[in-house]
């Protein structure tokens, strides 16, 4: 468990499972904090279940398994590098540079993440809907390659939607993905998540329903049914009940990912380019009258 799931439990610091004084049920073991050569605490720019990025004095990025004895993490960053390797360059993925003696190195994302750009600018400076649309665009873009390539991305979501220094997005993080008999096991959040059998393992369609409420996210600012509990936001998605998209420009795109009308992220970037004439063929025609 990472350190901050236990950091008001006392247990042993030697590495080691032991019972959870709090749960008897649990087992939980205290990890110190490792942070390669050269990287400090300040220098952390991320962190997840598995694995931190930093920033390495080159501006470029390490990300590395933050638990060194966790053979799942190394797992994940072994396939993620195999699929980064394989996909190679391409605008709409994250600027991949190689290996690193303690894990692998990116590009950096001059502008962080759709999720934490957007919650960083307040309505003012908000982005406009045509850099919205853009965004939008690109993601589709992005999972259109990697579909083409074979590969599952399996958890499509805003903090993977990075925004490098012209502000276009870039997909990231692969260590969960799926590719031939790769698989890194990750699976949606549940805002995100194609309703089915918790046991079906991600594919192209459920990247689909996950992309179009990243879209929905970079439109409104906010996750489909943020204010409804997880339970009753299954329970909708159950029912194919959606949150009404049609004041957004790509509303259309956004329900024929969630309703399975649109079959791949190629027919999404059409369905944005099409939304964008129709919505210019609208105003010409307001103009008109």
């Amino acid at each position: 468990m990472p350190p901050s799931s236990i950091q008001n439990a006392i247990v042993p610091k030697d590495g080691k499972y032991h019972i959870d004084p709090q749960n008897p049920m649990n087992q939980l073991r205290y990890i110190e904090a490792w942070y390669p050569p050269g990287i400090s605490k300040t220098d952390i720019l991320w962190g997840g279940n598995t694995a931190k990025v930093a920033l390495l004095t080159d501006s470029t990025v390490l990300k590395y398994a933050w638990d060194r004895t966790d053979p799942y993490a190394k797992k994940s960053l072994d396939i993620e590098n195999c699929i980064l390797s394989m996909l190679g360059s391409h605008d709409r993925i994250v600027k991949y540079l190689g290996r690193h003696e303690h894990g692998l190195r990116f590009q950096l994302a001059a502008n962080g993440d759709v999720r934490r750009y957007l919650s960083s600018h307040d309505r003012g400076e908000s982005p406009e809907e045509s850099v919205r649309r853009k965004w939008a665009k690109q993601a589709a873009e992005a999972l259109a390659f990697v579909h083409e390539k074979g590969v599952v991305h399996c958890d499509v979501h805003p903090n993977n939607l990075l925004l490098d220094e012209d502000l276009d997005v870039r997909l990231c993080d692969f260590a969960g993905s799926m590719f031939g008999g790769l698989d890194g096991g990750a699976m949606e959040s549940i805002r995100f998540r194609l309703p089915r059998d918790c046991r079906a393992i991600p594919d192209m369609k459920s990247d689909l329903f996950a992309l179009g409420s990243a879209i929905y996210f970079i439109m409104s600012d906010h996750e489909p049914y943020d204010s409804l509990t997880e339970e009753e936001v299954v329970a909708r998605y159950s029912r194919m009940e959606f949150p009404d998209v049609q004041s957004y420009s790509c509303g259309r795109a956004i329900t024929g990912c969630w309703k399975g009308e649109l079959r791949s992220a190629q027919d999404v970037v059409n369905a944005i380019s099409g939304d964008v004439v129709a919505g210019f063929h609208d105003i010409a025609a307001t103009l008109m009258t």
